[in-house]
């Protein structure tokens, strides 16, 4: 039989005496069966037929009067291997499809991470044309027609040309832009990142169409993550609010403060209450001239009355 189970004719069955090495032969018919008349004995039995190869090899099967078994063999076409690497010309492209075309066979395979390898096996012997693909790279064809041979490997690699998006933006705390929020845009295969300048801008430039993680981090608020999908060369704007990070209870004694800065509203309250008390004193006397005239009259007998105890 051939690997679909059908029947195969024309296979040569090979038998060999272990003691005498007599050899004995037969070839299947057109149901793929074969019959083959033995002395008594211990032999080895084989198949065999141009590029083909069998499944196994019996040894040591005992035949006589009493054992006369039925052994059935699957046979294999040996066909060609087609392997190689898929890159952006300095680094792996994980997740790449290589085609394999002819006007009668067509064969895939997907490059695979770390390294960007791929390998399609079993491809019928011919000519055919490949070319990889992914989403947010150019198609690349290779340039000449690939000849598949039986029972080799053909090593073919791939440089694929991304198809670049844009992602920009601000960031904001309120109506206000938030200058230094780091901003992360990550996935399996790909990563990059920036900051934003004083104005809250930032700006993700050459990133491969795709689907990712955004990330927005900075002390002192809420770290914050959405996924977003860029297309092949599509310029895509995107916004975002932040919110202050929760200040533990144990962090001041003014709810939603930390210590230094409750300590800073204390200060500032208490320098605000001290200006009031001052304004309010001024005041008073500005309108009351008279109470600072009735003030230096009781200094002076104080004193008077402080000397002449003295003496």
């Amino acid at each position: 039989f051939d690997e679909r189970g059908a029947p195969l004719a024309g296979v040569n069955v090979t038998a060999v005496n272990t003691t005498t090495n007599a050899v004995f032969f037969t070839v299947s018919n057109n149901s793929g069966e074969y019959n083959l008349s033995l002395p008594s004995g211990i032999y080895n039995i084989s198949a065999s037929l141009t590029n083909y190869t069998a499944n196994i090899t019996y040894h040591s099967i005992l035949i006589d009067s009493s054992h006369f078994p039925i052994l059935n063999f699957t046979m294999s076409e040996i066909l060609g291997t087609l392997s190689g690497y898929v890159t952006n010309g300095t680094a792996p492209v994980p997740g790449a499809t290589v085609h394999l075309r002819s006007s009668k066979n067509n064969y895939t395979g997907i490059s695979t991470s770390p390294l960007g390898e791929y390998t399609i096996s079993g491809i019928a012997p011919g000519t055919y044309i490949a070319y990889a693909e992914k989403q947010g790279y150019w198609t690349s064809y290779f340039n000449e027609p690939v000849v598949i041979i039986r029972g080799k490997k053909t090593v073919l690699n791939f440089t694929l040309v991304e198809q670049p998006a844009k992602l920009y933006g601000r960031v904001y705390f309120g109506d206000s832009p938030v200058a230094g929020v780091q901003v992360v845009l990550q996935s399996q295969s790909f990563s990059t990142s920036t900051t934003t300048d004083a104005n809250g801008n930032y700006t993700l430039s050459n990133v491969p169409a795709g689907t990712y993680s955004l990330i927005f981090r900075k002390q002192g608020y809420q770290e914050k993550t959405v996924q977003i999908t860029l297309s092949p060369f599509e310029e895509k704007r995107y916004d975002f609010s932040l919110e202050r990070e929760a200040i533990e209870e144990s962090g001041g004694f003014i709810p939603g403060f930390d210590l230094p800065h409750s300590l800073m509203v204390v200060a500032l309250s208490i320098a605000i209450i001290i200006l009031i008390v001052s304004l309010f004193i001024r005041f008073k006397i500005i309108r009351n001239p008279e109470l600072l005239a009735q003030e230096e009259p009781e200094v002076e007998a104080k004193e008077k009355e402080e000397a002449e105890e003295e003496k």
